[in-house]
């Protein structure tokens, strides 16, 4: 499977959980070559003193160090998924990219992310847009490619239930919602778009060097990729007012 690019080998000994991994996953297999492994397995042993990466969900644990990348204590699916964005997180940094908790709709080809907490409205934006413009209506995965800033589907949903489409975009810009009675847009650039997006951005590693690259790679975006608040309410005329 690929996600944003990163190509992964699950093993799992699980076969119920594999069907279900199967399932959640499929559309991000297609066409995807041999992949980092990723061993997968329902035992939590270990202190993973020799992790280069480490965090925990719950009783499972994700770590990654010189013998590889391992899911331990994985039991069902939910687990599963949660190590799976912990470990992206982190596996994105030397990508130039990070995980976004934002809703990413394409329109004329490109994508526009809609940034905010939890309730600010990113699954009413999801279930307003044209069907099948939806990379992700939860957790978005931006990436610097070659220049360009893009934004790739990812297999992680919220309320709206979109599961994502394995394609990418290049970014027309980011939207930081605000609920309001009127719909209109304001620019929102440097700093000020970073103070937006940093709370926004999953991130598990506890090492102060993984951070400073963290901060470099959402400086950067800040700077490069146009920024606005978008008052808005649960109306699809808000299309009309973005730039």
């Amino acid at each position: 499977m690929s996600i944003g690019g990163v190509a992964l080998a699950l093993s799992l000994e699980d076969e119920k959980l594999f069907a279900r991994a199967e399932k959640r996953y499929s559309a991000f297999a297609d066409g995807v070559g041999i992949g980092r492994p990723v061993n997968v397995v329902p035992d939590c042993a270990g202190n993973g003193s020799e992790a280069v990466f480490a965090s925990d969900f719950e009783s499972a644990r994700v770590l990654v160090s010189a013998k590889g990348v391992e899911f331990r204590g994985v039991k069902n699916e939910y687990a599963l998924d949660s190590l799976m964005r912990m470990f992206l997180s982190w596996e994105l940094l030397s990508r130039n990219g990070f995980l976004l908790h934002a809703a990413s709709v394409v329109r004329n080809g490109r994508a526009y992310i809609f940034v905010g907490k939890s309730g600010a409205g990113k699954s009413t934006v999801a279930s307003l847009s044209p069907a099948g413009s939806v990379l992700t209506d939860e957790i978005s995965l931006l990436l610097k490619n070659n220049g360009e800033w893009r934004a790739f589907g990812t297999p992680f949903w919220g309320e709206f239930h979109a599961a994502g489409s394995n394609m990418s975009a290049p970014v027309a810009g980011v939207f930081h919602l605000v609920k309001a009675r009127e719909i209109r847009t304001r620019p929102l650039r440097g700093a000020s778009l970073l103070r937006a997006l940093l709370p926004n951005i999953l991130f598990f590693s506890s090492k102060t060097q993984d951070h400073q690259r963290l901060l470099e790679i959402a400086g950067a975006a800040s700077e490069e990729i146009p920024g606005h608040t978008l008052e808005f309410r649960r109306n699809r005329k808000f299309w009309e007012v973005l730039p």
